[in-house]
């Protein structure tokens, strides 16, 4: 059997989540850098709502402090890592660095934030 989707369970609540976020109009969390929301997926600089603490990890899809909005690309490279690890991830990625020195996803703890 298919595993579902815990964002989806309540795909109306979360609708309104990612509106709500949309509204907000904040750069990306994870890169900093402004979202252009008038970009439509699949473009890799499209806004998407990602969460602090993945669910796979026991965060909540739902939580607004535990949502925030963020690039595409940005969402793909952090994946189910700690926000502190995608960060210096991608600010590494963006600096352009080589693939030959990656920064370990054990190195950097999981923080929550707002609370």
């Amino acid at each position: 059997m298919a595993k579902r989707n815990p964002r989806r369970s309540n795909g109306h609540r979360r609708d309104r989540l990612i509106a709500r976020h949309r509204a907000a109009g904040r750069d990306c969390y994870i890169c900093g850098r402004p979202i252009d929301y008038t970009l439509k997926a699949p473009d890799p600089m499209s806004f998407v709502v990602d969460e602090t603490i993945p669910v796979c990890r026991g965060g909540d899809p739902y939580s607004w402090t535990n949502t925030h909005a963020a690039h595409r690309w940005c969402n793909q490279v952090k994946g189910a890592r700690s926000l502190d690890w995608a960060r210096a991830e991608v600010r590494r990625i963006l600096n352009g660095q080589g693939e030959g020195t990656r920064t370990r996803p054990t190195m950097m703890p999981y923080k929550r934030l707002g609370l």
